[in-house]
């Protein structure tokens, strides 16, 4: 049973490893509940979220979603039981430049194990579709759907920043993605102005 003080300590040191790795990085009424859910569900303590289903993190532009993902990937990452977060538009620009989708579906050549957690980023930035070989195909709708089945058989989670909601999530992925967005995440909205630094 852990003692009180030594959750604080753990909560103060991942909160100066936070702003180590992003300087900007701020706590305030819009992310304060958001950081703690996280914060128990990424460090398997009890809280609010549902630590079989993965993170869909979603929200306006600036409101932080990356910054939060990026920061738990790191924070785990040190503690060697991380997960890697991948940009969309990247695993789409490699694609249809011959690269395979193996590392974020099975595994199978990348992996002792196979598949593993993993976030990918601003999912709705990316091209769609994506043309490699003059076949149009929808990269992440197909990685959405691998990822379903992987965490349905061996419980393996996906983490996902977005600003779409449901609606644009149908109208990019299909009714499918949808109806199993609710069923696979803990859907979690960011509110508040864009924390983005104005020049």
């Amino acid at each position: 049973m852990e003692k009180p003080e030594d959750i604080i300590k753990i909560k103060n040191e991942f909160i100066q490893f936070a702003r180590s790795l992003c300087p900007c990085f701020i706590i305030d009424d819009n992310n304060r509940s958001v950081v703690a859910d996280l914060f128990n569900y990424f460090t398997n303590r009890p809280g609010h979220l549902n630590n079989k289903k993965g993170i869909w993190l979603e929200g306006n532009l600036g409101t932080g979603k990356s910054t939060l993902l990026r920061i738990f990937s790191k924070y785990l990452i040190r503690e060697r039981k991380g997960f890697l977060l991948h940009s969309c538009t990247h695993i789409c620009t490699s694609f249809s430049e011959g690269a395979s989708l193996d590392s974020y579906t099975y595994g199978k050549n990348n992996y002792p194990n196979g598949a593993i957690n993993m976030g990918f980023d601003e999912l709705g930035r990316e091209p769609v579709p994506v043309y490699r070989y003059k076949t149009q195909i929808n990269v992440m709708q197909h990685i959405l759907h691998v990822r379903y089945s992987l965490w349905q058989e061996f419980g393996i989670k996906t983490f996902i920043t977005t600003n779409l909601d449901a609606n644009g999530v149908e109208n990019l992925y299909g009714d499918f993605i949808r109806d199993r967005r609710q069923e696979m995440f803990n859907i979690i909205p960011l509110i508040g102005i864009s924390r983005r630094i104005q020049t």
